[in-house]
């Protein structure tokens, strides 16, 4: 009976953990203000742990790509290395959650990246907002990094960026599925980044061919975010109509 009370505390208090993490997305200010040109960091990867434990994003400066998974931080710089990013590193963007499966696929067959989309097209619950976590055996995959950024910042589009290819080679997708109407928040529809199996190399997905597909969505009814200190958003126009720029 002494060795069992301590396991049952043990359990109770796990569950007491488990039941607190929040299930919604958190973002660290908007995609569309990076996308615009702000860079500066708004908070710290430490601080953003604290929101969830899948995740991507970009760190100030746009100085490397951000990668989340089983609650360990990456940053991806233009070099394409991987390496465990620093509690102190300030983060530019992110969304972010407490990943938890609500339904998992598995499918032993190739998709190239427009076909894993039309695929999803026709698995995700429409008009929600999800998580997306895939694995599998990529027999290539092309991503890119941008390269780092100092004031005064240009607009994304003009940021040059760094391009890699691999073949043969597993890994994860970290991605979100986001609402068109919803894309000041995030990429619409699709916004994935990817890390190898031995977390060496990775960045925002463009192109793959995935096969032995594991894919797992995590949805979400709620949002919340952390939005950017106006001061540092003067050089950009956030009132300015996306349709604008179409």
């Amino acid at each position: 009976m002494i060795r069992i009370i301590p396991l049952l505390l043990i359990t109770m208090i796990s569950a007491t953990i488990s039941a607190d993490k929040p299930d919604s997305i958190h973002y660290i200010s908007l995609n569309r203000a990076i996308r615009l040109g702000q860079y500066d960091g708004v908070t710290t990867a430490k601080e953003l742990k604290s929101y969830g434990d899948f995740g991507l994003g970009s760190e100030e400066k746009v100085a490397s790509e951000l990668v989340i998974l089983d609650g360990v931080a990456y940053s991806i710089p233009a070099d394409g290395k991987a390496k465990v990013m620093p509690d102190q590193a300030k983060i530019a963007f992110s969304a972010i959650k407490f990943f938890k499966t609500d339904k998992q696929v598995k499918i032993n067959k190739a998709f190239s990246l427009k076909e894993l989309e039309q695929y999803l097209d026709s698995l995700i619950v429409k008009n929600t907002f999800a998580a997306i976590k895939i694995s599998g055996e990529f027999a290539s995959i092309t991503f890119t990094s941008y390269h780092k950024q100092e004031k005064p910042y240009k607009p994304i589009e003009q940021v040059p960026v760094s391009e890699f290819t691999h073949t043969k080679m597993k890994g994860t997708i970290v991605g979100f599925f986001t609402p068109e109407s919803a894309a000041v928040l995030n990429s619409p529809t699709y916004h994935f980044h990817f890390i190898d199996q031995a977390r060496t190399t990775g960045g925002h997905v463009q192109d793959c061919v995935i096969g032995n597909v594991e894919i797992e969505l995590d949805y979400t009814r709620s949002f919340t975010a952390d939005l950017a200190d106006p001061a540092i958003l003067q050089h950009i126009d956030l009132n300015k109509p996306i349709e604008a720029e179409k």
